[in-house]
């Protein structure tokens, strides 16, 4: 990532560069600790003596409080500079992390998570707000799709790895290590990012406004359905692979790191052919290879080469129908910008959080096989909803 002049707060070109990569690394560590109980949940279950259903009330917890909690986490912070409030919360995740490698049963790790993922709901939203006064106007769109690469990436690599960590050397040591790299991508972030940035504050006509439009909502449930569905299924694949695959660690981490992958290459393919195809019909096709890749997996069940396609093909439309959803949003309605996009990034964890609670109840009647057929339903509802929105769309146009 690299700039040619200075942007509105008067940062040198080298030193814009290292704040773009300071927050792309603050992403990677926010996505990877929101991501870890997924990749470590069989060793969380054996290791505090729960149930899979009931370790994945980690993910429900973390998906509940940055659902609700993002819109008020951007109003109530608007006022506090942006510097200390990035920093400020990577040091509260990696303190929580560091409670949590000490947490001596599973529901004091639950309050633990619960309360550590508040980082979250500040960390990321706020990033991309920071990236609004440090950037020229036109490079902004870039810029923020690079910061949000460090997201993508936390499923490629920190995830996996997490998985393997907790497998080897026991699932206490991953949540200490998230704790000194959240602490050190803190410490980069106040020595690259300057002082003194502030954002305006979200106005209350701005969220009366995206609730009185009706594409707006259409494209919020295309997002909640979207994520639900993933949810329902990916907050428990290390169980299902296990049981279903007979899958090592190992494995388990190699097929989460290609899944990974095939969403970091998705996002790209979005990224290139966006504008030539339209942006409705790129979000389909991403929900198509959702909705497929469920199918694929269901159809091939216990089979490790099916696994493995299936993986792929709904990894590409994973992180770009996030993505693409953001730009249809904006799209739409840019002066409701700041409004819509708080609550699609609400959305995507509230969806998080159904998706966590239905795979809950299925793992709990022992019925892992029923998580991708469940899931694929709600792709499929996404595909709906989002031919209503165009729908909509093209008739106001």
């Amino acid at each position: 990532m690299t700039h040619t002049n200075e942007g509105p707060a008067g940062l040198p070109a080298a030193r814009l560069n290292w704040a773009l990569w300071a927050l792309f690394a603050g992403n990677f560590i926010i996505g990877t600790g929101i991501l870890l109980p997924a990749g470590m949940l069989n060793d969380l279950s054996a290791g505090l003596g729960v149930s899979p259903a009931t370790a994945g009330l980690l993910m429900l917890a973390s998906g509940i409080v940055i659902g609700l909690g993002a819109p008020f986490f951007a109003t109530f912070t608007s006022g506090i500079d942006r510097r200390v409030l990035l920093v400020g919360s990577l040091i509260f995740y990696a303190a929580g992390h560091a409670l949590s490698a000490l947490a001596p049963d599973f529901w004091s790790l639950l309050a633990l998570r619960a309360i550590t993922v508040i980082s979250a709901g500040i960390f990321t939203p706020q990033a991309a707000a920071s990236v609004g006064l440090i950037v020229p106007p036109e490079k902004r769109a870039g810029a923020v799709a690079f910061i949000f690469i460090g997201w993508s990436i936390a499923s490629v690599a920190g995830m996996p790895c997490g998985s393997l960590i907790a497998a080897f050397i026991g699932w206490r040591f991953a949540y200490a290590i998230m704790a000194l790299l959240a602490l050190a991508a803190g410490i980069i972030v106040w020595r690259t990012m300057p002082s003194g940035l502030h954002v305006g504050k979200l106005s209350l006509a701005a969220w009366r406004d995206v609730f009185f439009d009706p594409v707006l909502i259409l494209i919020l449930l295309v997002t909640l359905a979207s994520s639900s569905g993933q949810f329902t299924a990916f907050s428990y694949m290390a169980p299902l692979f296990k049981d279903l695959l007979g899958a090592s660690p190992a494995l388990i981490a190699g097929l989460l790191a290609g899944f990974g992958a095939a969403g970091v290459l998705g996002n790209f393919i979005a990224a290139r052919f966006v504008a030539r195809i339209g942006i409705d019909r790129m979000i389909l096709l991403a929900l198509g290879a959702l909705l497929i890749g469920m199918i694929v997996f269901s159809a091939t069940l216990g089979l490790l080469a099916g696994a493995a396609v299936a993986m792929a093909i709904w990894g590409l439309g994973t992180f770009s129908s996030n993505s693409l959803q953001q730009s249809r949003l904006i799209a739409h309605a840019p002066a409701l910008a700041s409004a819509s996009v708080a609550l699609n990034t609400s959305t995507i964890y509230l969806g998080q959080a159904i998706g966590a609670g239905v795979g809950a109840k299925i793992v709990a009647e022992h019925l892992l096989a029923w998580l991708t057929p469940v899931g694929s339903l709600f792709a499929a509802l996404a595909i709906v909803f989002t031919l209503i929105a165009s729908r909509f769309d093209r008739r106001r146009g």
